[in-house]
């Protein structure tokens, strides 16, 4: 027998037409399942701010009653009073994940810290150890969201007494200025 007289196979069984929109339907359902995975941790987060801001409305109120009371006259009880709204609020961002850095005595690191100012080193003072801070800075899940604005002790001659943020301390405004070369300090 020859090959080339072998029948021909026979058509396949007819079966269901391919259906053109098979194939954005797997899509479909993959875009639903992300949304509603995306859905999830948005109101996860939202929650997250609704609880944060919670806390800080806590404080808020707490400053409020203590304002509502008027000038006392025992400044102690005020710093007292004071001391615990403070208080209150730390624990309230420390409890979300906020660390605050920048301490007298601790050495300056050009990574977290802004120096404003190089005075001096005191007796036992190392170089570069923190003098005064003047505003401190703050860390969140490990990346610095602020920098602390501190006075360093010098131990070199040629830089000390010089200021290394022509802005000086800051204003109070919670603005920053980018550090700049040294400028001799005010007369």
């Amino acid at each position: 027998m020859n090959p080339m007289d072998l029948p021909e196979p026979a058509a396949p069984a007819p079966g269901p037409s391919p259906d053109p929109d098979v194939p954005y339907a797997a899509a479909a359902l993959v875009a639903y399942e992300g949304s509603k995975a995306l859905a999830a941790r948005d109101a996860a987060h939202r929650a997250h701010i609704e609880r944060l801001l919670l806390l800080c409305a806590d404080t808020l109120d707490a400053c409020g009653r203590l304002l509502a009371g008027g000038p006392r006259r025992d400044p102690a009880a005020q710093h007292h009073a004071l001391d615990l709204v403070a208080r209150q609020l730390q624990a309230a961002v420390s409890a979300e994940g906020l660390e605050a850095f920048g301490c007298v005595g601790e050495r300056a690191a050009p990574a977290t810290h802004q120096i404003v100012e190089a005075r001096p080193a005191p007796s036992g003072a190392a170089d570069d150890e923190v003098l005064e801070v003047v505003r401190r800075g703050y860390r969140y899940q490990g990346q610095v969201l602020r920098a602390a604005r501190v006075v360093v002790a010098s131990t070199g001659g040629a830089e000390e007494g010089l200021r290394t943020d022509p802005a000086g301390p800051p204003s109070g405004d919670g603005t920053t200025s980018a550090p700049g070369p040294p400028v001799p300090p005010p007369a």
